[in-house]
């Protein structure tokens, strides 16, 4: 059974009872969708830098030309940060899925850090 732990903390105003209970949906949420990284800026250099070559080389397979094919990669790129970051997934657990850095943001609430228990 997989667990998660999620250090949150409220920003401005939030009640204790709003931070408790958003940090309970974000670990199940963490448990689920399985984030590897909490923003965009976590995700390492070379990471990034694979991902962008694989998407690079699928573009000219794909005989795109050079001047379209950098709109694409950022468009896909933010697909896979929407993937394995944190912040840029849709949360699970709420209606209409919103970017789980809006739903915190929209919460008064942040997040510190991440981890996933096995």
């Amino acid at each position: 059974t997989a667990a998660a732990a999620v250090l949150v903390a409220p920003l401005d105003d939030a009640s204790p009872e709003t931070v408790a209970q958003v940090g309970k949906k974000l670990a199940m949420h963490v448990v689920a969708a399985k984030p590897q990284y909490l923003a965009s800026a976590d995700v390492p250099a070379d990471v990034l830098e694979r991902e962008k070559a694989i998407l690079e080389q699928q573009i000219v397979d794909q005989g795109k030309p050079a001047e379209i094919a950098k709109k694409i990669v950022l468009g896909r790129l933010s697909k896979f940060y929407g993937e394995i970051c944190l912040l840029e997934q849709g949360h699970a657990l709420e209606e209409k899925n919103p970017k789980v850095g809006k739903f915190l943001k929209e919460q008064g609430v942040v997040v510190k850090q991440f981890q996933t228990l096995s």
